[in-house]
């Protein structure tokens, strides 16, 4: 079978799980399909056998545009994005072969932490208000964790961590049924393999002085520490004026309407395109604000747009606004 494709793997019942529902959201992503992607799907025993498949592929020169591990978090209610692998086994029962570990290394001497090769920011980008998806920074001890911690070593040793590899917790079907699960699993598939494109609305707040704001990306985001008009991606169903109405009170906690459109612009970054709006959302009260998304907020004059370092997309356009002035 070729190896030019995207993996996605997942786990048959073990302990006195009567079900699991990382195999049972396998059969689904088979039945509803991917689309354009060319995926391969492989069930993993639950045991070292297993957790060292695909990590042995990868040693033995197989390729694939990307990993998704499934498996079950029995006391989780949402759908985990694993971000880190531990060089930790730790079983509080034993596995599907007898196995019982209390505490032990995966790899000898490996590191003692493994992160994601998946695209975060991507993920951050396309999960951001989704309230059944969420980053989690603990796979926990068990055999899920030692197959994620294997392919990301396994990676790294054979110089292929340009391989996006993620593990997916998933919660029982009770807490989120087989159906829906599957299409987050395909959702987060794409935004792996497929080159995004965001449509992407931003504000141009004025406030008594003729000033124009500038938001703080906050320290935990990819772009930390970079400077941006407020505003956020337009959702399916929105159109640009109510996507910025809504994130502009999602991030600084006031209401404003739109009223014209003043930029538009194309960016591409190293993985994804972002097509940008910037419509004025005319004067406010410079005390009203209530930064819930930022870490910080100015308010900049024209002879002050360079005092903070722009996003990438954002510059071509203050650098256009310093010679032509700031529009309005």
């Amino acid at each position: 079978m070729s190896d030019d494709r995207l993996l996605i793997t997942a786990f048959p019942i073990f302990s006195d799980h009567s079900t699991n529902v990382s195999e049972d959201v396998l059969n689904e992503v088979k039945r509803i399909g991917t689309g354009s992607i060319d995926v391969e799907t492989q069930l993993l025993s639950v045991d070292k056998q297993g957790s060292a498949e695909v990590s042995n592929r990868i040693r033995n020169g197989a390729r694939f545009t990307g990993i998704i591990h499934l498996g079950l978090a029995a006391k989780r209610e949402k759908i985990h994005l694993e971000r880190l692998a531990k060089n930790l086994i730790s079983m509080s029962e034993p596995d599907n072969s007898g196995r019982l570990i209390e505490s032990e290394e995966v790899e000898i001497d490996g590191q003692s932490n493994l992160e994601t090769t998946a695209p975060i920011h991507i993920l951050d980008e396309e999960f951001e208000h989704d309230k059944l998806v969420e980053w989690s920074m603990d796979a926990g001890g068990y055999i899920c964790n030692e197959t994620f911690y294997r392919t990301l070593h396994a990676l790294d040793e054979t110089d292929n961590s340009d391989i996006p590899a993620l593990f997916v917790h998933l919660p029982p079907e009770n807490s989120i049924p087989v159906e829906k699960q599957a299409m987050k699993v395909i959702q987060i598939a794409k935004s792996m393999v497929n080159r995004p494109i965001y449509e992407v609305v931003a504000a141009l707040l004025f406030d008594q002085k003729g000033r124009i704001l500038a938001c703080k990306r906050p320290s935990q985001d990819a772009w930390a520490g970079w400077w941006e008009f407020p505003g956020g991606k337009i959702d399916d169903g929105e159109s640009a004026s109510q996507a910025l109405s809504r994130e502009i009170e999602e991030e600084i906690g006031i209401l404003v309407e739109p009223s014209h459109l003043v930029e538009s612009t194309s960016f591409d970054y190293d993985d994804r395109t972002v097509k940008l709006q910037i419509w004025n959302c005319g004067t406010i009260d410079s005390g009203s604000l209530n930064l819930k998304e930022h870490d910080e907020s100015r308010w900049l004059s024209k002879e002050e747009l360079l005092d903070v370092k722009w996003l990438p997309a954002d510059i071509p356009i203050i650098s256009r606004w310093l010679q032509e002035g700031i529009p309005n």
